[in-house]
């Protein structure tokens, strides 16, 4: 396996974790380290039972509503996540990224998939519905400038797979997770991960995000789309999950494969212009 920063599994990382444990004055507990494959993050247990992440950029490609996600998003009140309450940021000119390391409390319930999708039923219990239900509707109410999912880029991409004569304009916004997938979710016991995307969507976007991960495994799906008809029957809810359908076919068209889902979202969408228009 080649070595790249995308993989921090494959690379030597002592002198940037002995930073992570200076900066921060907690021990990491390096052997039970988690690696993602593609983001270039990881994340490790410390010696005070807290999590730190450890994520790095391109010094001139710095995405600053991201790269401050986690801080950010400690305002936010009535949704179960990690508490932050510190970060580290430096510069590494030998590799030319910044580094930051951000503390916050340690989630014991693991993540219900290491993708965003799911393969099987879970199996959850009813109050993690309850709770998600809850957790997404005090989500919905908080205010912020932040964007997770912006008018252009909806429209653009809805536009470029189904044609301009459909109305893409979002009249109802709401704050969301802005990538609600079961990587994302913890359970048996609800709590939320993974901060850096978060801002206003069109109402439903989280929901249409969760629905279209939960397609492989339809009893799951259809739990979603009856736990929140209301936002995914609204007009900004349907165009949420056509998004989520043009993104599938573009990348059909694109590489001529065929994803696990490219059938299923054809159907969808089939169904959605015909409402939307």
């Amino acid at each position: 396996m080649q070595a790249t920063l995308d993989d921090l599994s494959t690379v030597a990382l002592d002198d940037v974790l002995d930073d992570v444990e200076r900066r921060l004055g907690r021990q990491l507990k390096r052997e039970d380290g988690h690696f993602s494959k593609y983001n270039g993050t990881a994340g490790f247990r410390t010696d005070e039972a807290t999590w730190v992440r450890l994520a790095w950029r391109r010094s001139a490609e710095i995405d600053s509503q991201a790269w401050t996600g986690y801080e950010a998003a400690a305002a936010i009140e009535g949704v179960p996540r990690p508490e932050w309450s510190a970060a580290a940021v430096w510069s590494d000119s030998a590799r030319g990224v910044v580094w930051r390391a951000d503390e916050m409390t340690l989630v014991e319930e693991g993540a219900l998939s290491s993708t965003g999708d799911i393969t099987e039923d879970p199996g959850l219990p009813e109050q993690w519905w309850i709770d998600l239900r809850a957790a997404l509707t005090h989500l919905a109410a908080h205010s912020t400038d932040r964007v997770a999912m912006g008018q252009a880029h909806l429209t653009r991409r809805i536009h470029e797979v189904y044609g301009d004569d459909i109305d893409t304009t979002i009249t109802e916004w709401a704050c969301a997770h802005g990538d609600l997938g079961f990587a994302n979710l913890c359970g048996p016991r609800l709590s939320i991960i993974d901060w850096e995307s978060w801002g206003m969507g069109p109402v439903g976007w989280d929901a249409a995000c969760l629905w279209s991960a939960s397609l492989t495994v339809p009893a799951m799906a259809e739990r979603v789309l009856s736990l929140f008809s209301d936002v995914l029957s609204s007009r900004s809810g349907k165009l949420a999950r056509l998004l989520l359908c043009a993104n599938v076919e573009r990348s059909y068209r694109r590489t001529g494969r065929k994803a696990p889902l490219t059938d299923t979202m054809a159907d969808v969408s089939e169904s959605l212009l015909h409402q939307l228009r």
